[in-house]
């Protein structure tokens, strides 16, 4: 008011000191120096009701901030309480992978019938991985701005010239929904679970699943929590800036793909080798050789009714992670080829061997791992059974042998001998069935010869040639036709390593398959 005031008394003077009659006004009695001070005096009225007037506006503006700052600061603390209040559920246990197969007994039927049921159980397990990940793709498909929900945060601003910090104005972004990011975490905890039970027999699938497990996995943890100097509004799940969680989740999604896609499109494995114990083998010295045949005779015995025991659906407490397949009697021998040839048939046993039943379904656990039982059980009654060759080989006697790094090796020795033993039955089969011997007689040679095969690789394979010639030999007996069977097979899968090997393989295969 005083400000208006002010101003209507300069104005009004002005004017009258404009009027035609203001010599006549002067001269009434003021002089100009008191129109002057009126006038000075009414402008220094209207600059102080003017500076009052700016001073009430900002005290007002200031508590109107303080007022609003008050009340951002109250509820970034709420929603920071709810927030800590509506944390998500711990991630939940995948359960064990779930695979179809034969009846256990069947399945562990023999040596052989044990190592194609290795191979089932094996390849099967990232095949049906490759259908979780799917699954868990599937929820996650696009679009993914369905996933989400709106969401608000408010985030920490600071006045540099006043060293303050205060919550700025509310923002809008996105979330994924509370079930969303629960099915998230479950996902991550199965990814880790499922590269824990393939990491060492899997390796390719264990590197697929890892895209899972890694910087992706990290993300959305460090996106799921509410980041510093930031409060969301009390969902449990950290609020982030428009398309950032999108982007997330469609990664997620397409690293899904690529793990199934990846996993169904791994080889088969291999089968494992049928492998034979060897023709001869050393004691250590001071063993005694009826000592060896001794306990190896009880381990035979014990594991067999073990591995009834398991059967029948009681499981023994002895075969667990610690059981070694040839319960330390083998150590025996100085001759390291009989220990690995049975470390060769049962090639990923020490992994399977760890697994468990939270891991892996009841039933396939007890396949694999008493197939492997079965494979060894068949091999040391071979070893068993070449004792009294083992105690000759032993014995004091003329003649050298060939040491290397402590082992007795007898390659050359044992490959002629295997080669007169071939040489020696095929004089029978010439008699009857030239083209048959011929073709025997081929597929040694080729296997003596080929320089793409591995020394210990020969050895094998050498004896199941000899297996074919006895079965030619002796054609009306069933159990030697059987090995026999078995035996091309091993020749025909290994020839895929050896060209000389594969081109005899294939010319005389017509011929060989006769026998069966």
């Amino acid at each position: 008011m005083g400000c208006a005031v002010a101003v209507v008394i300069v104005v009004v003077l002005i004017a009258a000191a404009a009027d035609s009659d203001v010599d006549h006004a002067v001269t009434g009695g003021f002089s100009v120096v008191v129109w002057i001070a009126l006038i000075g005096g009414g402008l220094w009225l209207a600059s102080k009701a003017y500076e009052k007037n700016k001073t009430a506006v900002a005290a007002n503006t200031n508590a109107a901030k303080d007022k609003t700052l008050r009340e951002r600061s109250s509820q970034a603390t709420e929603w920071q309480r709810k927030t800590r209040d509506a944390k998500l559920p711990p991630a939940q246990h995948p359960g064990p992978v779930e695979l179809s197969g034969s009846a256990v007994r069947e399945a562990v039927s023999g040596a052989d019938r044990a190592r194609r049921t290795i191979r089932e159980v094996v390849g099967a397990l990232p095949l049906r991985v490759s259908e979780e990940a799917r699954a868990h793709a599937e929820r996650l498909r696009p679009p993914v701005e369905r996933l989400c929900q709106p969401g608000r945060y408010l985030q920490e601003e600071e006045d540099w010239g006043r060293f303050n910090v205060w919550w700025g104005p509310e923002r809008t972004g996105s979330r994924p929904t509370r079930e969303v990011a629960g099915q998230v975490k479950d996902m991550l905890r199965w990814a880790s679970a499922r590269r824990t039970l393939v990491s060492d027999i899997h390796p390719e699938a264990e590197r697929l699943l890892a895209t899972l497990t890694g910087p992706l996995a990290q993300r959305f943890r460090d996106s799921l929590k509410t980041r510093y100097g930031r409060a969301d509004d009390g969902a449990g799940v950290a609020v982030l800036p428009p398309g950032e969680w999108e982007a997330l989740l469609g990664d997620l999604h397409a690293a899904l793909v690529a793990v199934a896609d990846g996993l169904a499109a791994l080889p088969r494995p291999k089968l494992l080798p049928l492998m034979h114990r060897p023709k001869e083998a050393r004691f250590k010295e001071h063993v005694s050789g009826e000592a060896m045949e001794q306990d190896l005779r009880e381990f035979l015995h014990d594991t067999a009714k073990l591995r009834e025991r398991a059967l029948t659906g009681s499981w023994p407490a002895e075969f667990d992670a610690g059981w070694r397949l040839d319960g330390g009697v083998l150590a025996g021998f100085v001759t390291e080829e009989i220990r690995r040839r049975l470390a060769k048939g049962t090639e990923g046993f020490p992994w399977v061997a760890q697994w468990k039943t939270d891991q892996l379904d009841g039933g396939s656990l007890a396949r694999v791992y008493l197939a492997y039982v079965t494979i060894a059980l068949d091999y040391l009654t071979e070893v068993l059974g070449n004792m009294a060759d083992y105690k000759r080989d032993s014995a004091p006697q003329s003649g050298h042998r060939i040491e290397i790094g402590g082992d007795v090796t007898h390659s050359n020795f044992i490959l002629n001998s295997t080669v007169r033993d071939i040489t020696t039955v095929l004089a029978q089969v010439a008699g009857r069935d030239d083209r048959l011997a011929e073709a025997i007689e081929a597929l040694s040679t080729a296997v003596r010869e080929d320089p793409e095969l591995p020394d210990d690789e020969r050895e094998e394979l050498l004896y199941h040639v000899k297996d074919i010639a006895e079965a030619a030999a002796e054609p009306g007996e069933k159990q030697k036709r059987g090995r026999a069977k078995l035996a091309l097979s091993a020749v025909t899968e290994a020839a895929k390593t050896g060209a000389q090997l594969a081109q005899t393989v294939t010319a005389w295969h017509d011929v060989l398959s006769k026998m069966f």
